[in-house]
């Protein structure tokens, strides 16, 4: 009988576990991938001659903001953003339950 409320005890802890990484995994995956285009995006502009910049961008200000914002995504680490963006989900799914 105590193996059997054991066993019981051990597949919970399992099946919690695992649910909370599905969950985890899935709000990650998606920070990461938004976190990517906004280093890619960021990186290709600045990296691009003033002629290309201009065709993409025609106002100089919205230029200037859009290459002012390079450096500080470039100072956040991946590791940094993920754990930034983690947060919010969870607040989210404890405030909904």
């Amino acid at each position: 009988m105590i193996n059997f409320i054991l066993d019981g005890i051990s597949a919970g802890k399992e099946a919690s576990g695992q649910e909370g990484f599905n969950i985890g995994f899935k709000q990650s995956a998606s920070s990461a991938y938004k976190w990517g285009i906004v280093r890619g995006i960021t990186s290709a502009f600045v990296s691009l001659p003033d002629q290309f910049k201009e065709k993409l961008v025609k106002k100089l200000e919205d230029r200037g903001r859009f290459q002012s914002i390079y450096k500080p995504v470039q100072e956040i680490s991946t590791d940094d953003a993920l754990g930034m963006s983690h947060f919010q989900p969870l607040q989210e799914n404890t405030q909904s339950h």
